[in-house]
């Protein structure tokens, strides 16, 4: 079972890539999904959406697995919360 981010981020992907949510996992390689940098931004916008938090564009450029996505976003959300 994954956690609550995790499966946003999932979900965010199975949206922005109109395929099933089952189809993805954490060790899905982002370009397996064939992720281009289009999608990236739909991605982008999605998660922000989702999680009502603003994700600089520059966050997702070296990521390559759904699971560096969702470390980079955990990184993100603690960085914020330390600043707080």
């Amino acid at each position: 079972m994954h956690d609550e981010l995790t499966e946003q981020v999932m979900s965010a992907l199975a949206k922005v890539k109109h395929i099933p949510r089952e189809s993805i996992t954490p060790e899905s390689a982002l370009d397996s999904l064939r992720l281009d940098s289009l999608d990236k931004i739909s991605l982008l916008f999605e998660l922000e959406e989702m999680l009502g938090s603003t994700i600089p564009d520059d966050q997702l450029h070296d990521v390559r697995t759904v699971g560096d996505v969702v470390d980079k976003l955990r990184s993100l959300k603690d960085a914020a919360a330390a600043g707080s």
